[in-house]
């Protein structure tokens, strides 16, 4: 491959990615794409180059072999360039889009700090290439810059701190937690006119109730004035503040031009609920509080966090028919709606109220025929239960003594066995079950669900502080299943043991012998 077609390549993805990006810039990277040995590497420096374009032909192609084939050259050569900086910044690069989240953060660690001296010590590297995947952009309508931030550097040590720090801040399983806004902090220092983490910064700020995180929502105002989901995030901000004129200022900001104006503006600053984009178009209703996790995700991401989300996406099909037990305000449910389609259908089972009343509106802005809203609890038995209720709704559980749990709603409980009988469900394709700790008894209630349709079943299996949910694995198994935890980018189930740690997953997917 002549180098011709390297720079054709590279910019395209840097016009991609960066449709503003000047010549001068693109120049520059044509040259250091011209001065690589590609056919036979000679430096640290030409396996850094030779490991991006492998990772730019990874990440376009859908044929999974043919991506793990890209992703093994680009990790072979970055191995082999592993005493150079930007190698082993790309290596935690890689580690975190494999959601080896741990090892990300500590290789991409060491690297900030060794490469920190040099850089600001006058000693200087040529610069590489950089490669920053598709999913770290976001799916809002801000500029992704730290793209070009990078690649303006002309010291290779600099955009080895630089890369790092991305990598320390997008390898963060959330951002909202202490850790994640730790490296926020970190990456705004280093990405200072970036819009999309001043945003991201203001947004943790205030779920963590530090309220002068409102600061980096006027920043990210100041640099995109009129992009609503900032005026969103401000409206919510100072609701939460109680400072509701504030608040019905920014509503009104982003209510200014009628042809453009989202769906949330014509709410009151006092409704429970607001709307946010979730994909293709539709609009979700969530709660109108940064103390809602959910609503904070789809904010500052516009899409959930969870890796397993891509298999969700990828597995769906239309005519599926889909359980979402414990559906909060129904990330999951709306995703699945959007995939099964007319021909398809989505129980979405919730116990509390006002993710019910969510869910309910979501199904009626959007049309979704196909999803039916059920307000009550899976369990083990039909009855009563009592939720206790924690301020983020993503928490609440079922607990057995109300009288010691706080704020309680009592709530309706049934078995999938019964819900199953009363649908006159024929089949059911996916199960997905998230109930805080409640999973042993969801499925000690669905024996012929189990049994007779044999659903692929994604389930919680760490909730909150509690550990690994060992029993429900061990239960799943004796019940014919087989558990794996999912690999994303390379999109690869890997089964999983008993004998396995499974601290390290959030989330497992349980498949019956007869659909591996």
């Amino acid at each position: 491959m002549e180098p011709s077609s390297y720079v054709k390549t590279y910019q395209h993805y840097l016009r991609d990615r960066c449709p503003t990006i000047e010549e001068a810039l693109l120049t520059q990277v044509a040259e250091i794409i011209q001065t690589t040995h590609w056919d036979e590497p000679q430096s640290s420096l030409d396996f850094n180059n030779v490991a991006v374009m492998a990772l730019l032909e990874a990440e376009a192609t859908k044929d999974v072999t043919t991506r793990e084939m890209y992703l093994d050259m680009a990790i072979a050569a970055l191995n082999e360039g592993a005493d150079h900086p930007l190698c082993t910044a790309h290596l935690a690069l890689v580690q975190s889009l494999l959601a080896d989240r741990s090892d990300a953060v500590q290789a991409a660690f060491s690297t900030f700090m060794m490469a920190l001296l040099p850089a600001y010590a006058e000693a200087t590297i040529p610069p590489g290439l950089i490669f920053l995947p598709q999913q770290w952009r976001g799916y809002l309508p801000l500029p992704y810059t730290q793209l070009t931030a990078l690649l303006e550097l002309p010291n290779g040590y600099q955009q080895s701190v630089l890369l790092a720090g991305e990598v320390l801040c997008q390898s963060q399983f959330v951002f909202y937690n202490s850790s994640g806004l730790r490296f926020l902090q970190l990456a705004t220092r280093l990405f200072p006119a970036s819009t999309l983490l001043n945003l991201h910064l203001g947004i943790s700020s205030v779920m963590n109730a530090q309220w002068e995180g409102v600061l980096y929502l006027h920043l990210a105002q100041q640099q995109a004035p009129s992009v609503a989901p900032i005026l969103q995030a401000l409206m919510l901000a100072y609701k939460n503040l109680g400072q509701a004129e504030v608040a019905d200022y920014w509503r009104q900001r982003a209510a200014l031009e009628p042809a453009t104006a989202p769906q949330w503006a014509n709410l009151p600053p006092e409704s429970p609920l607001t709307y946010v984009p979730l994909e293709n178009g539709l609009q979700m209703a969530v709660e109108s509080s940064f103390q809602s996790i959910v609503t904070g995700v789809l904010l500052a991401k516009g899409t959930w966090f969870e890796q397993e989300m891509e298999f969700w996406r990828d597995h769906l099909q239309p005519g599926m028919t889909v359980i979402d037990v414990g559906a909060n305000v129904g990330v999951y449910t709306f995703s699945a709606a959007q995939r099964v389609g007319a021909t398809g259908r989505v129980i979405a089972i919730e116990p509390f109220s006002r993710c019910v009343e969510c869910l309910q509106e979501t199904r009626r802005v959007n049309s979704l025929e196909q999803v039916t809203v059920c307000r009550a609890a899976a369990s083990d038995h039909d009855g009563t239960a009592y939720l206790s209720l924690h301020p983020a709704s993503e928490l609440n559980e079922l607990v057995s003594d109300p009288t010691s749990a706080g704020e309680v709603e009592e709530v309706s409980c049934f078995t999938l066995d019964s819900l199953v009988m009363q649908e006159n469900l024929q089949r059911v394709d996916v199960l997905k079950i998230d109930a805080e700790g409640h999973e042993l008894q969801v499925l000690a209630g669905s024996d012929r669900l189990l049994s007779q349709l044999a659903p692929i079943i994604l389930y919680e299996n760490i909730a909150g502080s509690q550990g690994s949910n060992r029993p429900v694995a061990e239960y799943l198994l004796t019940k014919g299943y087989q558990l794996f935890r999912y690999q994303p980018f390379i999109k690869q189930l890997h089964p999983i043991q008993l004998s396995d740690n499974l601290e390290n997953s959030l989330n497992i997917i349980a498949m019956p012998s007869n659909k591996i």
